[in-house]
């Protein structure tokens, strides 16, 4: 395929996607997209400009709080003057075009150097993924993940020698948590000053937060607001697809269930960062992609939107399924490729997680296949992070090999060169 066919094919599944996105939501009474958190966000914008309030309070008296630091509460504070019709358009905009982003820079860290071919790529996996559970429930909810996962992504993938690399993680860490995970990656992986980067930027959002909206900063730090995972709601629903969640629907209470979880933290955290890091030694992504994924499961509450990772991934193991055919690898290895794209695309595109009973969709009384299907990407992520694991151990790093040397694209435009590095 010609590199101008392949972005003519790139650019139809895209705008196809896209149309029918659109046609669905509007075939749908009400749409398809209530955009709750967005309303939240706005609401919590306006409160953190009028009061002192904002952790006290709830969205309408429904029980669902603003729960981001305070630095996220005063962007959205300035965000709020718009009307609200105006940021979930900008919201949704913002989105998939952070989506086309991340596929774009994915290829790119993975060797493929900027053409019409992967510019093709990155929008036929962006037409696909926009379809992913994960991301549908993001644009769903108004959230912010994928432009959050952008943010980090294009900040690890800047040079090492960049001096504000690291920057972005620690904005990212500075308006939600979770990608705090990224600062002991970056130490575990020899780059300590961008560490250092993310970590001072971290706490520069802190500072400014404190300047900015000091009651409600000294409410969310000093109170610990951060540390109860309870005010994001049920953690039990089956939407919580962590570690955390998954002990408890098996454990059924939150005492048994809050042992193994710490096990769990301690045994899948380190394993999984210094997997990140044996990971990133091969290839930046597959590292960034492991990471992402320990903190997913160890964090106390990871729902379902918050799995958006899955499209690097996808891309990931596209690339890993073209480079066996490349380099004529033996046909059980090509399944075995292939495999993994396919039960990716299951797992995520499946909608398996919401097949429980209405009865135990809140975490009670789950059993037998119900526990299965209702703790899928859990379960999916423990075992991806078993096969890296096992890849990583059956092939070693080649002596002599250059990090981050670079893949030509060739015919076909997703076929990377045989020295490709990429795990």
């Amino acid at each position: 395929m010609t590199p101008r066919r392949t972005l003519l094919t790139g650019c139809a599944l895209f705008a196809i996607s896209l149309a029918s996105l659109i046609a669905v939501d509007w075939t749908v009474a009400g749409g398809l997209w209530s955009m709750l958190d967005l309303q939240i966000y706005d609401w919590g914008g306006q409160v953190a400009r009028h009061s002192g309030g904002l952790y006290g309070l709830s969205y309408r008296n429904q029980g669902l709080r603003f729960t981001y630091p305070p630095m996220a509460a005063a962007v959205f504070g300035v965000l709020s003057y718009l009307p609200l019709s105006v940021l979930k358009c900008l919201a949704t905009a913002g989105s998939i075009a952070s989506l086309t982003a991340v596929s774009w820079l994915t290829w790119g860290a993975l060797g493929y150097p900027r053409s019409p071919d992967r510019l093709g790529a990155a929008l036929a996996v962006a037409a696909f993924a926009v379809w992913a559970e994960p991301v549908q429930q993001t644009l769903a909810f108004g959230q912010v993940n994928i432009v959050l996962m952008l943010v980090v992504v294009a900040d690890l993938c800047l040079p090492d020698r960049a001096r504000w690399k690291g920057a972005g993680v620690g904005l990212a860490a500075g308006f939600k948590l979770t990608p705090l995970i990224f600062i002991p990656y970056l130490l575990l992986t020899g780059r300590r000053r961008a560490a250092g980067c993310a970590l001072a930027t971290f706490l520069a959002t802190v500072i400014a937060s404190a300047v900015l909206l000091p009651s409600q900063s000294g409410r969310y730090w000093a109170g610990r607001v951060f540390m109860d995972p309870y005010r994001l709601g049920n953690v039990a629903y089956v939407a919580n697809q962590s570690l955390y969640g998954m002990s408890l629907r098996l454990a059924g209470n939150p005492q048994s269930a809050r042992l193994a979880w710490f096990a769990a933290v301690v045994i899948v955290g380190a394993g999984g960062l210094l997997l990140a890091a044996a990971a990133q030694r091969r290839q930046e992504m597959a590292g960034m992609v492991v990471c992402a994924l320990t903190g997913l499961l160890i964090s106390p509450v990871s729902w379902s939107h918050h799995w958006v990772w899955m499209t690097p991934a996808l891309v990931l193991a596209v690339h890993r399924a073209e480079r066996t055919k490349a380099q004529a690898a033996a046909r059980g290895r090509r399944m075995a490729a292939w495999g993994g794209v396919l039960a990716l695309l299951f797992v995520f595109f499946s909608r398996l997680i919401w097949i429980v009973p209405a009865s135990t969709v809140q975490g009670k009384g789950m059993s037998g296949p119900w526990l299965l299907a209702g703790n899928l990407y859990a379960l999916a992520g423990l075992a991806a992070l078993g096969c890296t694991a096992f890849g990583i151990a059956r092939s070693p790093r080649p002596r002599g090999m250059a990090r981050g040397s670079r893949a030509r694209l060739a015919t076909p435009p997703l076929s990377p060169s045989p020295g490709d590095p990429g795990l």
